[in-house]
């Protein structure tokens, strides 16, 4: 799907378990050439290349790939990619171990199936921090913003003559399940993508967003932010251990699936440390 000329939304399914389906998105920005934020996962390269290819290019001819973080859903096929295409691999100093280590991270952050997921370790090539631009050729131009929170030194990408930004999974999907680190700097990094000028918002795990719309989500996500922080605060001195808080936390939101859900506990455990 092209949201503007010369950008593509690729659409990557994966199973989580074998009864909760998700998907990622990748984007595919073509010039004279192409580059990626982010790839999927594991598998995901033919899903890529053959967008390529129904484009007229060729493999080699994807030069970079941008990693907004190590997430197994967003660097799965970074490693099969670069093997294939020979492209240089972009990722933050924080992100950049777990990339690089796919064993650590499962240990440090275990999901469901993560070794389907992501498979193989990325070597990362370059390090960016937010306020590095990138000229990719003439026309295209990737300005870096530092977007953490969701992981500990997240990225976004602003494709700057094209009006469009790349967030990854900064802004929290209306209705999905609040994944993030640390809920303070998830708070400012949705502050800072509310000031970027872009006219579209391309998160991965939702369509792409018009500023208006984009707004809107952002708001949503600084509500629901807020919301789940007064409920730890509120909940958190009757409830010192963390399965009983998540547990209270999720019969205060009326989702008590998400009792269940690895991530949703590492989020409730990050309000809980820092306030």
């Amino acid at each position: 799907m092209e949201i503007v000329k010369g950008v593509y939304q690729i659409r990557t399914d994966f199973q989580v378990t074998p009864e909760v389906r998700r998907y990622a998105f990748c984007y595919l920005i073509v010039g004279e050439d192409c580059w990626l934020v982010d790839s999927g996962v594991t598998g995901s390269d033919e899903a890529i290349l053959q967008t390529m290819a129904d484009l007229g290019k060729e493999p080699h001819q994807l030069r970079g790939l941008f990693l907004t973080h190590a997430h197994p859903d967003h660097v799965g096929g970074g490693a099969a990619l670069r093997r294939r295409t020979g492209c240089t691999v972009y990722a933050s100093a924080g992100e950049s171990p777990w990339i690089e280590n796919l064993k650590l991270q499962k240990e440090k952050r275990p999901i469901p199936n993560f070794d389907t997921l992501a498979a193989e370790s990325v070597p990362v090539d370059r390090l960016l921090k937010g306020g590095d631009t990138l000229s990719l050729e003439p026309g295209l131009t990737l300005e870096v913003i530092a977007t953490p929170g969701h992981s500990a030194d997240g990225l976004s990408f602003r494709l700057v003559e094209q009006g469009v930004v790349f967030t990854g999974d900064a802004i929290p999907a209306p209705g999905d399940v609040p994944v993030y680190e640390d809920w303070q700097a998830s708070l400012h990094s949705l502050e800072t993508l509310r000031k970027a000028e872009a006219d579209w918002f391309c998160p991965a795990w939702d369509k792409a967003y018009t500023r208006q719309e984009a707004l809107a989500v952002i708001a949503q996500g600084e509500a629901l932010i807020g919301g789940i922080q007064r409920m730890v605060k509120d909940l958190a001195a009757g409830q010192p251990e963390l399965d009983k808080l998540v547990d209270a936390v999720c019969t205060r939101l009326g989702r008590p699936q998400l009792r269940e859900h690895p991530l949703f506990r590492r989020t409730v455990a990050g309000h809980r440390k820092k306030d």
